[in-house]
């Protein structure tokens, strides 16, 4: 339960006004720092700059028209005769009149305008004037400085609250999509779970999720273990029990159903085999891999001359589009022997007879992409992605009778994956392609 005090809402709303009053403050700060105006006796510095200035620049007369837009960027001289100094501008007035009041020649600022003076020759008044640096963007033309400042402060501090509750959204983003991949590791939500706000505990409920699924799974693969290893005593006594009745039989009266007897115990065993070798892979992760390098050709030779039986029962033949230059790779040769395996058997076993299976096999920025294509019904596309899960059934091609279990694609799955790489089926009209693309090393592949 978060706390009132720490509430996302309350803290969004205290920010809001914050911001407004900050943006304010700075405004009225600035206008006020800005306008300020003073006067004081100059010091020895500016009276010799106003004797400077006196001496060397040519005076310009102050009853001019558009006087202040004739005066130059630095200090200026304003001349105007004794007798008429009521016709000064304002500003200029006022401080003449605050000088004659002193006695003194001083150093004024007065609406963004510097002043230094003044000093009487003859039947005239010198004042020196100047532009003051920062003042001067409070002149009629750049008041529009005043709101764009305040829109970039308001921007700057928005941007700060944008940032600081969408960064931990993105790291909690980031921790849910590598847990969808089945990555449970949440550590780097440290930070954001140490939040003691909404965030804070929305990180802390996907913690808790990734741990709960986490738990479920490892159960769900200790139960498939313990179910593969209890059946497998009840189908080794099976399997005595059928050699003995074969035996028995000696005229071969029930060959025929002895015969359905092992096939039908064969496939429990294969399933029961693969159901195990799943539930190894799955706990196995990339360093108990035997990686060994090898020339990827070679290997792919062997494996389709093994496959050759097979696919010459089935009245198949193989065309192969395999890259000349040796490509030699990184793998667990083991491993990947039996997902191309099981690839290629497929393709076999739902190719019509008298068919053609293409194998290729093409490496391309340091990843190899094995593929199979067969002439088969293919898969509806909608049951493309679900095909590699464990126990899918995609159609009444792929039923029991023609060893399609659901497992051995799961096992190409999870291989790639160990060897960061990934699998993918496309149909192709007609037929089915299969295609491994897996880095060459143990780097992963784009």
């Amino acid at each position: 339960m978060v706390r009132w005090y720490r509430s996302l809402f309350l803290r969004i709303f205290l920010w809001f006004w914050l911001m407004v009053f900050f943006s304010m403050t700075v405004a009225i700060g600035v206008i006020v720092w800005l306008e300020d105006d003073y006067y004081r006796e100059a010091n020895t510095q500016e009276i010799r700059l106003l004797r400077t200035i006196v001496e060397t620049q040519r005076p310009i007369l102050a009853e001019e028209r558009r006087f202040w837009r004739r005066l130059r960027p630095g200090w200026n001289l304003v001349i105007t005769p004794l007798d008429n100094i009521s016709q000064l501008p304002h500003d200029i007035e006022e401080f003449a009149d605050e000088a004659a009041e002193r006695s003194q020649i001083l150093w004024g600022q007065d609406d963004g305008w510097q002043m230094i003076g003044p000093v009487s020759r003859g039947n005239y008044l010198y004042v020196a004037v100047a532009r003051s640096g920062w003042q001067g963007v409070l002149e009629d033309e750049n008041r529009w400085l005043i709101p764009v400042t305040v829109v970039l402060v308001v921007t700057l501090m928005c941007s700060l609250l944008a940032w600081s509750m969408t960064r931990p959204v993105r790291r909690l983003q980031g921790a849910v999509k590598r847990l969808a991949q089945g990555d449970f590791d949440m550590s780097a939500l440290s930070k954001t779970y140490r939040r003691h706000d909404e965030i804070g505990a929305l990180t802390q409920e996907v913690i808790d999720m990734a741990d709960a699924l986490q738990r479920l799974l490892h159960s769900h693969q200790q139960l498939l273990r313990d179910v593969s290893h209890e059946l497998r005593s009840p189908l080794t006594r099976l399997q005595i029990a059928l050699a003995i009745a074969r035996k028995k039989d000696e005229n071969g009266v029930l060959g025929s159903e002895h015969d359905r007897i092992e096939r039908a115990v064969g496939q429990v065993d294969n399933l029961i085999g693969q159901m195990l070798d799943l539930a190894r892979l799955q706990q196995q992760d990339q360093a108990e891999l035997l990686r060994e390098e090898d020339i990827v050709q070679e290997r792919l030779q062997e494996w389709l001359d093994d496959a050759e039986i097979e696919s010459n029962d089935h009245k198949l033949s193989i065309r192969c589009d395999i890259d000349s230059a040796p490509v030699k790779a990184n793998w667990d040769w083991l491993l990947v022997e039996r997902a191309f395996d099981n690839i290629l058997r497929n393709a076999i076993r739902f190719s019509p007879e008298g068919a053609e299976l293409v194998v290729r096999c093409h490496e391309r920025n340091g990843v190899v992409a094995l593929s199979v294509r067969d002439f088969g019904p293919g898969v509806p596309e909608e049951e493309l992605s679900r095909i590699f899960d464990a126990f899918a059934q995609v159609d009444s091609a792929r039923d029991h009778a023609s060893g399609g279990y659901g497992i051995g694609l799961a096992l190409v799955s999870r291989i790639t994956e160990l060897h960061n790489g990934k699998v993918v089926a496309q149909n192709q009209s007609p037929g089915l392609q299969v295609t491994l693309s897996m880095p060459v090393s143990d780097k992963k592949s784009s």
